[in-house]
């Protein structure tokens, strides 16, 4: 019965990261102003107490949104760095792009993070964001969170010196580099385990035989037929890249 007024009430409710309430985020306006019923008295009994039940109700949604809002804040400062950039200092940029869209992998399936640059700091933005000089060529806005930055140290390992493969997105775009195995799935059709460039070999993915061979003609892959037959000529299986569900994690 109260469910809608919690709803509205949170939707008319302002939002630090917003700027505002999601009500004027939709509609471009302010919310209608919901007067509390009070002390005023109806002569029908039922709708009487109905009207005083949602000032109670109204007032507790009140009160327990911004317990959660505080509750909220207080976790975020605890796990927030208290770390500050100057103007034209360099810096690595941490992302954990998503998995190209084009291939049979769903979008949700992320690569493991990753830190790109360095960068030129050109601008601090409020209190915890900071705008980067990037390349000409890439895709992505410039700005990013001050949680996603870390300072750059001379001889820095594992860092991409490259934009080019992240999309506007956060996909990464990558070429497939070789065939590693092959393997049959329940209905009986043909995947490849393919290995691909600029990435390592623990995000190799099991993908469909026909799509790779349309997709990338220039790929080698083992014929059908040899496949079929048992040829023992395939290279061995390495680090395969796999979705662990939350079951398993925990």
């Amino acid at each position: 019965m109260w469910l809608p007024w919690a709803e509205y009430w949170y939707n008319t409710t302002y939002q630090k990261a917003l700027g505002q309430s999601p009500f004027q985020v939709v509609y471009g306006r302010k919310p209608p102003a919901l007067l509390s019923y009070g002390e005023r008295r109806t002569s029908n009994s039922s709708i009487d107490e109905q009207l005083k039940e949602r000032d109670v109700a109204l007032d507790a949604l009140r009160e327990h949104l911004l317990l959660a809002q505080q509750q909220m804040k207080l976790y975020a400062d605890r796990k927030r760095r208290q770390v500050e950039f100057q103007v034209n200092e360099l810096v690595l940029l941490k992302i954990r792009p998503y998995r190209q869209a084009t291939l049979r992998s769903k979008r949700n399936e992320k690569l493991s993070s990753r830190y790109f640059g360095p960068y030129k700091i050109l601008e601090r933005i409020g209190e915890v964001a900071y705008r980067l000089e990037l390349p000409t060529d890439a895709a992505i806005h410039p700005v990013f969170h001050v949680s996603q930055l870390k300072k750059f140290v001379n001889q820095q390992k594992n860092i991409v010196p490259t934009l080019q493969n992240i999309t506007e997105k956060l996909e990464w775009q990558s070429q497939p580099e070789e065939a590693r195995d092959y393997r049959q799935d329940k209905t009986e059709k043909w995947e490849v385990l393919v290995a691909w460039k600029n990435l390592p070999d623990y995000e190799a993915s099991w993908e469909d035989y026909d799509e790779m061979h349309q997709r990338y003609p220039n790929l080698h892959l083992e014929d059908k037929v040899n496949l079929k037959g048992g040829s023992n000529v395939r290279p061995p299986i390495k680090l395969v890249y796999q979705r662990r569900n939350k079951l398993q994690q925990n």
